[in-house]
């Protein structure tokens, strides 16, 4: 499905990363929305259509969608503006989302897609820990379907020791998975998925893949 996304929509992202102020944004603004925001949100309205009669449905649309002006409050890089178009699907259809959710982002190189648990404290953790002791055969199915879907949770996000309370599960099968502070699986999005209008179809397809990991987390923290 065709959606809004031209090489002007690439352009329009390289040329704010060159010119990240007000001044500029301000001339452009309607073409970003016109060129990436608009057709973004409508990507994300598609795709909880087509994921809505699915184990776990999962909603996204402009209201999912991060602002693209910068928090600046705290920070050294006082760059007014974000270099990316970037939303979430969730559950809910909110923002304010504890369960696992989908990140999507376009940028200049093309964008990424990201699944599951982000940087989650270990009291939120440790039911999902636990469960992977408990049903280890139920998180070999969630591996597998990642695989299978040419995914695997990243180690980016992990502890170098087990974390405390779980040391006697140091030659545990899964010990390195209970390292893990952040329960994540990504893949890149090239700049074709949005010019040849095939990023509804990769959305929806990773989405599916990301279901046993979805599922497995969400029934541990019930």
């Amino acid at each position: 499905m065709l959606f809004n996304f031209t090489s002007k929509s690439f352009d329009l992202l390289e040329g704010l990363e060159e010119n990240n102020e007000k001044e500029w944004y301000s001339e452009h603004k309607e073409d970003f929305e016109a060129y990436l925001r608009a057709p973004f949100s409508e990507v994300l309205e598609h795709a909880s259509g087509r994921l809505a009669d699915k184990d776990i449905p999962l909603v996204g649309s402009a209201k999912t969608m991060f602002r693209q002006n910068r928090d600046v409050r705290f920070s050294k890089d006082k760059s007014p503006y974000k270099t990316q178009i970037s939303g979430l699907m969730t559950p809910s259809g909110t923002k304010s989302e504890k369960s696992g959710l989908i990140y999507l982002q376009l940028d200049s190189d093309g964008g990424m897609l990201a699944c599951g648990f982000y940087q989650f404290k270990a009291s939120e953790l440790a039911p999902i820990r636990d469960r992977m002791i408990e049903k280890p055969k139920e998180f070999s199915k969630v591996l597998k379907d990642l695989d299978k879907a040419g995914l695997s949770l990243s180690n980016e996000d992990k502890l170098k020791t087990m974390p405390r309370g779980y040391d006697e599960y140091s030659d545990h099968e899964y010990a390195d998975y209970i390292k893990l502070k952040s329960l994540i699986a990504q893949t890149t999005l090239p700049k074709s998925a949005w010019l040849k209008g095939d990023i509804l179809d990769r959305l929806v397809e990773y989405a599916i893949g990301c279901g046993s990991l979805l599922t497995f987390c969400n029934a541990a923290r019930k």
